[in-house]
This record gives structure tokens, sequence and C-alpha cells, in this order.
């Protein structure tokens, strides 16, 4: 980090500022959560600036290793993680076909109902981690589990995705997952009793869901 820190300093002082801060008063376990617009507040800059550096740096200095993570914990809650040394990245399988697909339809779902979604991209790998919570729950009910089930399912309860989750701005990806259980309990108490639209297999699978089980997934 202080190669990188340096090079940055020669090149833009102000996002140096910003970056510096960062590292300095991360913990001891190089991480450190904070409120964006304090970091605008403290270096007098636009939130559109301060996402600019946010988002920029990690981009930049991540290539064949990772220096620094970058994520969005709720509406007004940022964490970044700091490798010094560079964590090597993990060589991973291609993305089956199905999670780019439920990932460009999110992106439409999104745009839809007007949410500012800045993080998307930095999140596509959570449309897995649901994925697998959804697939689990299936597997527990025994229930036929094909690329259409999961799909279905996965935007059954994005499109009946609670208003109090929408209202407040927790229908990030990161969010979906971690509150999984909860929201998926209360998509299935929402719907039961209602016509069924062109999702009825898919609604008929969230009620045979016993989310219980999947709260560890």
């Amino acid at each position: 980090m202080k190669k990188l820190l340096k090079e940055l300093y020669l090149k833009k002082k102000r996002d140096f500022d910003v970056w510096n801060y960062l590292w300095v008063f991360s913990d001891d376990s190089n991480i450190i959560v904070f409120n964006p617009s304090e970091l605008c507040g403290r270096f007098n800059i636009p939130p559109s600036s301060l996402h600019r550096i946010l988002n920029k740096y990690p981009e930049d200095w991540n290539g064949d290793k990772t220096f620094v993570e970058y994520e969005r914990l709720k509406r007004k809650e940022f964490k970044v993680i700091f490798h010094p040394k560079g964590k090597k990245l993990k060589k991973t399988s291609t993305q089956p076909v199905i999670y780019d697909e439920l990932f460009n339809w999110l992106k439409q779902h999104y745009k839809n109902i007007a949410f500012d979604y800045q993080d998307l991209n930095q999140h596509k790998h959570r449309v897995k981690t649901i994925c697998d919570k959804v697939t689990k729950a299936m597997k527990d009910k025994n229930t036929e589990i094909t690329d259409e089930s999961v799909k279905d399912t996965f935007k059954y309860i994005f499109l009946n995705m609670p208003q109090w989750w929408v209202d407040n701005g927790n229908i990030t990806l990161p969010l979906v997952s971690k509150h999984f259980t909860k929201i998926l309990n209360q998509v299935k108490n929402q719907t039961n009793g209602k016509k069924r639209d062109s999702y009825s297999k898919a609604a008929e699978t969230a009620d045979g869901i016993d989310f219980e089980k999947v709260a560890n997934a």
C-alpha cells in the first residue's frame, strides 16, 4: 500500500488525502467502516467526486492481486479492506450462464423501480450466493431444481419484495443475501391468498420452502 499511495500522491493529491486517511485510520485488521458524508465534509468534496475516488482506485490498483476491497454495507455505511501485500486471487470456474442472465435481469429491474444502485457491478458475485440459498431451500423440500425454476424463483423474490425494504433502500444484493430468510418469509406471507400470475410455479415453490433451514446457507 505504501508504494501505491506514494504513486497516488504524485498524481492526485486530493485522491491521496482520502485514501491515505482510510489507510491510516483502518483497524488492526486493515479494515475501516465509514460514512461517506463525513469524508465529504472532512475533505470538502462533493459526493460525486468522492464516489469516483472510492470506485476508481480499487479497480486501478487491483490486478492479478487484490490490494483493496470496497463494499457498501447499507445506504450510509461503507467498508474498505486493505491487503498491504496483495491478496492472490482464487482461481474460479466460469460462472454458469444463469448468473449472467439474472444479473442482466437485475440491472433492468433496478432501473424499472428507479433504484440508484451505483455498486451493482461490484456485487455481481452475490447473485450466485442468493441462487445457492434458493437452491438449498428447494433441495430441502425435494422440489425439482432446474435453471428455469431457480431463475423464476429468484425473479419472483425481487418482484415481490416487501415495500419496506424498497422504501428504505435495503434491496442491494449484500443486504438481500444477509436478510434472505426474513425477506423470503415476508414474500411468502404477503403473497398467500393472492391471485397468481405467470410466476405461479415460482410462487408455489416459495410457498413450500422452509426458510428457517437456509438461514445459515
